[in-house]
C-alpha cells in the first residue's frame, strides 16, 4: 500500500513541476511582452535569452506534463490488462474442474481402430475419433462407425 501511496505522490508532482514549468514560461513571455509594450529597451541578447529561457522552461513544462499522462495512461491500461488476465484464469480453474457425472463419463473405457482410425470409447457411450480434420466425438460408437464408412 505504501508503494502505490508513493507513486501518486510522484505523478502529482511530476504533473505539478510540469504545470508550474509551463506558468513559469508564459509568465516571462507575457512579462517580456508588457516590458516592451511599457517601452524597455531590450537589446537582441537580452531578446534571445529570454526565447531560450522560455522555450526551455515551456518545453520542460509541456514533456513532464506527457510523461505523467504516458505514465497514469499505461498504468492505467495495465491495470485492466492483469484484472483481465486474472479474470480470464478464474474462469479457466473453474471450467476446468468437471462435475462427479462428469469425471466419470470421461473414463476411457475402451480404445481400438474403427477403419483405420484410431477411436476412444468413453464411460457414458460417447466415442472419440482421430480423423483427418482432428479429433471429432460422436454420441455413439455406431454413429463414428457410420461416419468413418467401416
Amino acid at each position: 500500500m505504501k508503494g502505490i501511496i508513493d507513486a501518486l505522490r510522484r505523478r502529482s508532482d511530476a504533473r505539478a513541476l510540469g504545470v508550474a514549468s509551463l506558468a513559469a514560461g508564459w509568465f516571462a513571455a507575457l512579462a517580456a511582452a508588457a516590458a516592451r509594450i511599457a517601452g524597455a529597451r531590450l537589446s537582441a541578447g537580452d531578446v534571445a535569452l529570454l526565447a531560450c529561457l522560455m522555450a526551455a522552461l515551456m518545453g520542460s513544462g509541456a514533456t513532464m506534463l506527457i510523461l505523467d499522462a504516458l505514465q497514469n495512461g499505461f498504468g492505467a491500461l495495465d491495470a485492466f490488462f492483469k484484472e483481465a488476465l486474472a479474470r480470464s484464469a478464474r474462469r479457466a480453474s473453474e471450467e476446468a474442474k468437471p462435475a462427479p457425472q462428469q469425471r466419470a463419463a470421461a473414463r476411457v473405457q475402451r480404445r481400438g481402430y474403427i477403419g483405420d482410425r484410431p477411436y476412444v470409447l468413453y464411460g457414458d457411450g460417447a466415442v472419440a475419433v482421430e480423423t483427418l480434420l482432428g479429433i471429432r466425438r460422436f454420441a455413439s460408437l455406431r454413429e463414428a462407425e457410420e461416419f468413418i464408412g467401416a
